[in-house]
């Protein structure tokens, strides 16, 4: 299936490389972020075949090792499919790979709320499992490190950077400290999906003083009791007060200028 550009029309990429632009052992990667940045908008939908290499690199004003390079980048994310003497074909998001849903979270500065949802709803599965798993098996030095985060994270007088970085170095923990290598690879792959523009969102909303303590009062009683059950409705609890919190201040930072939510 041929897409819907013809030979004379202009590709939907936004832009020509500029004079005196990237590098050139970058360049491929700027043309792949302008092509998937179209897929993901729809310009190229599933099954349709993107240009020639010949097409995208005089409309681009790139060589065609460069495209070529920039079509293997979408292809090893599993957006296009190449054939060799067919092109490349794009291929249904499902089948593609984690990192693109990063390019999705927030495209042309909108968040993508119902998809970042989906991400936190897989992020609390992940360390709701390893908050079960740590307290039976972390160590004598993790606990006593998860303790002292604690008490930072419950101090109404720590910053805002410094109770973020807390709450995040004790999930890391509980994660480390579940002893499961998959759950704690799983983890790693998902938190940086959202870390960078929802750690902004999660300073400007940060959860009540009573809220804190009483996260931190009841993680505290499931360490030192090893009670698995206990962590895990706290842990679970604690992230979803805060998730509608953080969705909507996150939505407010990435709103342009002017925009009235009303």
């Amino acid at each position: 299936m041929v897409g819907p550009i013809g030979s004379n029309d202009p590709i939907p990429v936004r832009a020509q490389i500029p004079h005196g632009g990237p590098m050139a052992e970058a360049r491929h990667e700027w043309i792949a972020e302008q092509l998937r940045g179209d897929i993901l908008r729809g310009a190229y939908p599933a099954g349709v075949r993107l240009p020639a290499e010949r097409q995208l690199a005089q409309r681009l004003g790139a060589n065609r090792s460069s495209v070529r390079e920039a079509l293997r980048t979408l292809e090893q994310s599993g957006l296009v499919e190449i054939r060799h003497g067919g092109g490349a074909t794009v291929q249904p998001l499902r089948q593609a790979s984690l990192d693109v849903i990063q390019h999705l979270l927030v495209l042309d500065g909108v968040v993508n709320r119902p998809l970042l949802e989906q991400v936190l709803e897989v992020h609390e599965m992940l360390i709701v499992e390893a908050a079960r798993l740590a307290v039976e098996h972390a160590s004598g030095e993790q606990a006593k490190e998860a303790r002292a985060l604690l008490a930072v994270a419950a101090d109404p007088a720590t910053a805002d950077d410094d109770y973020i970085d807390a709450i995040e170095a004790l999930l890391s923990l509980i994660a480390e400290s579940s002893g499961n290598l998959v759950l704690l690879m799983a983890r790693r792959a998902v938190n940086p999906l959202f870390q960078g523009s929802f750690r902004e969102a999660r300073k400007r909303f940060r959860a009540p003083h009573e809220v804190i303590a009483a996260f931190t009062e009841a993680l505290g009683v499931a360490i030192e009791t090893r009670d698995a059950d206990l962590a895990a409705l706290t842990v679970r609890r604690f992230i979803r007060a805060g998730r509608s919190r953080a969705l909507d201040a996150l939505e407010e930072i990435t709103r342009p200028a002017g925009d009235d939510p009303r």
